[in-house]
């Protein structure tokens, strides 16, 4: 049985599990979901299977990562956000992204906020960033309107230009 994280009103957030692997296989091999997440480039299965292995293992090492987020609705796994730690900044990030069928619903704000939340209030973080190619507007919309600051502009870990932004 999953360990869920929290829920909000229209979401359940959860740890990851082994059979999620197709679901996120399906949402991480989609070519304009991934445009700004990593390398911008859909992930192959393997690289998905070993994604999820190390985000299981996060929750045991570090006691948080990356989330599975389902809708309630239909109990379907719709995206991801989470907690994870950045090679470039050497910081917990703040990550998400959601299926193209949720986006424009406010859903990723939902989500975002209330892993924020989790991550200062609940863990404790005392600081948490956010990374965003600069061309990906509606991610920095989110950022902003739950409460993160720009921080700094640098390369990430894939040397592509990255737009940080942090909360305290």
């Amino acid at each position: 049985m999953a360990v869920i994280i929290l829920e909000t009103e229209r979401l359940v957030v959860r740890q990851i599990e082994y059979t999620d692997l197709n679901r996120l296989n399906f949402i991480c091999s989609d070519t304009e979901l991934m445009k700004y997440v990593g390398d911008g480039k859909p992930l192959s299965k393997d690289q998905v299977k070993k994604w999820v292995e190390v985000t299981i293992i996060n929750y045991a090492e570090k006691g948080f990562g990356n989330y599975a987020v389902v809708d309630k609705e239909t109990n379907e796994v719709i995206g991801y956000c989470g907690l994870v730690f950045s090679i470039a900044i050497n910081e917990i990030e703040l990550i998400y992204a959601l299926i193209k069928d949720y986006w424009n619903k406010g859903i990723g704000t939902e989500v975002a906020k209330a892993v924020l939340d989790y991550g200062l209030h609940t863990i404790k973080l005392k600081v948490i960033y956010a990374s965003i190619d600069p061309e990906n507007i509606p991610s920095q919309k989110i950022l902003e309107r739950i409460g993160f600051q720009f921080a700094f502009e640098q390369n990430d870990e894939f040397g592509l230009s990255s737009l940080y932004y942090k909360i305290m």
